[in-house]
């Protein structure tokens, strides 16, 4: 996966005046693109594992400041994207004209300083801002980032590229679940948030020392190969194209709002699954934070880092004879997500519905990586971020913002007539809307090969 840095030490990257060995070590071994992936892969882990942190502590949450369902639901979802969405157009916007890889380092040092003050949090208002603040400082972690890659990563390995830093996500998850439930029921709620905003602070500083922003797609350079000093300043690729008529190099296009459609979809079922699955299982099987986490960390997470990967190894290879199976294989894989999905809440024994989790989590997010990709690859690489951001704006205002209140509500709403039940029926509720998103991206894949030569031309 490496590749050989370009440049040598002492030399400045792209040609000119060597520099001092102090600036060159600043720059040298940093454009490797396998690099820049690893760093963008533990970008994506931390941004969901700050996100995923709460529903591990939300029972010991709510027990504290006796809140209902619904307001946990509020809190995990609309609490985040209510300013996630809304930023992430004007940041990524910011990112398409200037430097990506200092827009996502400020990013990163903001949403881990308030994951750890989440901590300090003495009740439901001061939870709520702080993950208001979260939701902003992540706002960098989706368009920049699959902007910057696709700039490191031609169009032939850009779907195993984007596969992999998606993986990050799942394994973001795993250890969020994993490490979060034994330290919920170890040290307590507030200490864990301290634990998981502590790494960011380190990858920022990686990411700024170590990682360039390379040239925009298009310019006759190497990605990579721009020096410490021109790349403080906006990229000579940048296209100075104002907001209204960046957005329409793409708004223009039937299958961008299908993709941002199938996107919402997918994401209102998975984000009710991600912040809810961990209280139900306690409720419905009796576990503590730790034995749940553990469970889900195997049983869900894990098989969605393997599903996503999958995805984009499947993508590389069937694409190349026709690009439609960038929507064809996220069409397919959210259909045969759902039925399982719904057995496995209709289980009432822990292993049987275990063994079915693992297949419902291995098609469910394997729409993930795939859709990005085809994002990325159909439209103008000079819009890329600003497109990614819009798709979020309005995926994540119908995904994260509904789902988890969603469930929230019902589940508080059901409860006189099911019990400790209601929660379970709820999340079937969930897993049925992912026939939407299966829907929305088949009706992509008629329109894609159209849409793209419309965006490049």
């Amino acid at each position: 996966m490496l590749e050989e840095p370009i440049g040598q030490p002492g030399q400045r990257i792209g040609g000119g005046t060597p520099t001092a060995p102090a600036a060159a070590a600043n720059v040298v071994a940093t454009t490797r693109p396998g690099w820049v992936l690893a760093i963008c892969f533990a970008l994506t882990a931390l941004n969901v594992m700050d996100r995923q942190v709460l529903a591990i502590t939300a029972s010991a949450i709510q027990a504290e400041f006796g809140l209902s369902d619904t307001q946990l639901g509020v809190l995990t979802g609309f609490a985040f994207v209510v300013m996630h969405a809304t930023v992430g157009i004007p940041i990524s916007w910011l990112a398409d004209r200037t430097n990506r890889r200092n827009v996502i380092a400020l990013g990163l040092v903001a949403w881990s300083g308030l994951t750890a003050a989440t901590g300090l949090a003495r009740g439901y208002a001061q939870i709520f801002a702080a993950r208001v603040g979260v939701g902003i400082g992540e706002a960098v972690g989706s368009g920049p980032i699959q902007s910057l890659l696709s700039d490191y990563f031609p169009v032939g390995r850009r779907g195993w590229a984007i596969a992999v830093n998606g993986a990050g996500g799942n394994l973001g998850a795993f250890v969020a679940l994993l490490l979060g439930g034994f330290l919920v029921d170890a040290v307590g709620w507030r200490a864990t948030f301290f634990v998981f905003g502590a790494p960011g602070l380190v990858v920022a500083a990686l990411l700024y020392w170590t990682v360039e922003e390379p040239r925009r797609e298009g310019s006759p350079e190497r990605a990579g190969s721009v020096s410490r000093d021109d790349a403080s300043r906006p990229a000579s690729a940048s296209t100075g194209l104002s907001f209204r008529e960046s957005l329409g190099r793409f708004a223009r296009l039937p299958s961008f709002w299908l993709l941002t459609f199938s996107a919402g979809f997918n994401q209102f079922t998975n984000y009710a699954f991600l912040f809810f699955l961990p209280t139900a299982m306690m409720r419905l099987y009796d576990l503590d934070a730790s034995r749940a986490g553990s469970l889900l960390a195997l049983c869900q997470a894990a098989p969605t880092f393997v599903g996503v990967l999958t995805s984009g190894w499947l993508v590389d290879r069937l694409a190349p004879r026709d690009t439609r199976w960038h929507l064809r294989v996220p069409a397919i894989a959210s259909a045969l997500a759902v039925p399982f999905a719904i057995a496995f809440l209709a289980c009432e024994g822990l292993g049987p519905a275990l063994a079915l989790c693992v297949v419902a989590s291995f098609f469910g997010t394997m729409w993930v990586a795939t859709g990005n990709t085809a994002m990325q690859t159909m439209v103008d690489p000079a819009v890329r971020a600003t497109a990614h951001a819009s798709m979020i704006f309005f995926s994540s205002g119908l995904g994260l913002g509904l789902g988890p209140a969603f469930v929230g509500w019902a589940s508080d709403a059901w409860a006189p007539r099911f019990g400790v039940d209601s929660l379970r029926y709820a999340l079937i509720a969930a897993a049925l809307v992912q026939v939407l998103g299966a829907a929305a991206h088949a009706l992509a894949a008629r329109r894609y090969e159209e849409d793209s030569r419309r965006a490049r031309g």
